[in-house]
């Protein structure tokens, strides 16, 4: 193999390693962001399940305010 043959192979193996650097970067930054997302995920759950009871009482209070509101602006046409 001369010189030349030699550098190539040099080259290629310098790429390949790079190529598969990136691509454990990249595949760890994917699952890093997936864990997020669950987390998120859980985090809104939670905070739902917390809400979901007390949905039908603020239903209501937006109600009555609007109402209210309503009321209110009549008189200033």
């Amino acid at each position: 193999m001369n010189r030349f043959e030699k550098e190539l192979e040099v080259f290629a193996k310098s790429k390949h390693q790079g190529h598969d650097e990136m691509m454990k970067s990249f595949e760890k930054w994917g699952s890093d962001l997936e864990e997020i997302i669950s987390k998120i995920e859980n985090v809104n759950s939670s905070f739902f399940k917390q809400i979901s009871g007390k949905m039908g009482e603020a239903e209501r209070w937006f109600a009555k305010k609007e109402k209210q509101f309503d009321g209110f602006f009549r008189h200033f046409p």
